[in-house]
């Protein structure tokens, strides 16, 4: 229960930060464009890509009361009631509230102070949208199954690029880049490729490998992050008594709705015994 409406935002001191930053990386860039003029399509796409960013960080903040939740932020205000929402999605690490009709869609931004917190809020004023009924299957998503291992292939080829153009010290350059490459293609296959619940277990399925837990041997489900340059990462972590506790990470829908789900099953499970 919530005794009174809690106010999540940011410091005004981020807010000039961003706000500073996205005037002088504009500035700089309409410097560029002014004296090479052959050189306006990539201004114009950093451009689009610095307000892009201002359009993220602009969900300002999040309040939650007893009876809805509402984001506000540079273009206006969205408020749903807790049962308006239908349904429960995301991307990546967002968690995303949509109302019966499909009109209005809420995200808080993960950017927040307190962001962790409004996730639990949600999960504890409709558990019913994180029923494993609902989610009985977690598949890897967009960015792990197909960006990372087309981004990972772009050094690749850039390094053979090199090595062709180049003298005899090519293969120095080609190796770094095949490295890099190899990197990040071994990232993207490290993280699961489907998690399934099965009654009281948790099937996790990897590239060459499959894992079984039981409700009874994890001891906990959290949500934890690793801060990355410019967000927040975030993954659930499944703990065991004595043991490595398994990471999920590269999840769809999104990192938040898996948690709130295994966290869910993972409390009635135990309770079933």
């Amino acid at each position: 229960m919530l005794d009174e409406p809690r106010t999540y935002r940011h410091s005004e001191s981020e807010l000039r930060t961003q706000v500073f930053l996205g005037v002088l990386g504009i500035a700089m860039l309409g410097g560029v464009a002014w004296f090479e003029t052959q050189y306006l399509p990539l201004v114009a796409l950093g451009a689009v890509g610095i307000m892009f960013s201002a359009w993220r960080a602009g969900r300002l903040k999040t309040v939650i009361s007893e009876d809805a939740i509402s984001t506000q932020g540079i273009f206006g205000e969205k408020s749903l009631r807790w049962n308006q929402i239908s349904r429960a999605s995301g991307r990546n690490n967002e968690i995303k509230l949509i109302d019966r009709d499909g009109d209005v869609t809420l995200s808080p931004s993960i950017e927040l102070p307190g962001y962790e917190e409004i996730i639990e809020i949600i999960g504890a004023k409709r558990p019913d949208l994180f029923s494993a009924s609902r989610h009985p299957v977690f598949k890897k998503n967009m960015e792990y199954a197909v960006i990372l291992p087309l981004v990972a292939l772009l050094p690749i080829g850039l390094g053979a690029f090199i090595w062709q153009q180049a003298d005899e010290f090519g293969a120095i350059p080609f190796l770094i880049f095949l490295v890099i490459g190899l990197a990040v293609l071994a990232f993207s296959f490290t993280a699961p490729q489907q998690a399934r619940i099965e009654g009281g277990s948790l099937r996790i399925k990897y590239l060459w490998r499959e894992k079984t837990f039981s409700a009874a041997e994890i001891q906990s489900v959290e949500l934890t992050h690793q801060n990355s340059r410019n967000s927040k990462n975030y993954y659930v972590r499944l703990k065991q008594s004595n043991q490595t506790a398994p990471k999920l990470f590269g999840l769809a829908p999104s990192m938040p709705v898996v948690y709130l789900v295994l966290k869910q099953w993972h409390e009635k499970s135990r309770r079933r015994g």
